[in-house]
């Protein structure tokens, strides 16, 4: 089962991001957060996710200081970051991957778009990717 911590504080957004994602019928459990320092805390005593998906204008900690957290983390260094933006700055973007993003996806706005991508997203990383062991992170935790 994949396992998603989705750092969203608009409620619109992570609806239609979560509806779609569990249409596609595929097994995973999506943690929602809604803003950067509970994106921390929640990593911060019970990092058990497979991916985190971002979003960077959050309130509180920003989207870049949270994916800064888990960078500079041990445990969470190996620890897959999507980046989930409206921006499509070239600056914005390749400040991510210098940052140690793993994927960048500009938010889709139309409705078919977003299953698409999010059928995209949860396809890819359940099925064609080996994602690390979650047990490392629970053992560096404790």
């Amino acid at each position: 089962m994949l396992r998603i911590l989705l750092v969203e504080d608009n409620p619109a957004d992570a609806q239609m991001l979560r509806t779609s994602m569990v249409k596609t019928g595929l097994p995973l459990e999506i943690i929602r957060v809604e803003d950067g320092e509970k994106a921390i805390g929640y990593l911060a005593t019970s990092p058990s996710c497979d991916i985190v998906l971002l979003d960077l204008n959050l309130p509180r900690v920003g989207g870049y200081e949270v994916l800064e957290y888990i960078r500079n983390r041990k445990e969470l260094k190996r620890l897959p970051v999507i980046i989930m933006s409206g921006s499509t700055d070239v600056d914005e973007i390749d400040r991510c991957y210098q940052a140690g993003a793993n994927s960048y996806i500009c938010k889709p706005i139309r409705l078919d778009e977003i299953l698409s991508m999010a059928v995209a997203l949860v396809t890819y990383w359940s099925t064609c990717v080996k994602l690390p062991s979650r047990r490392l992170a629970a053992r560096t935790c404790l």
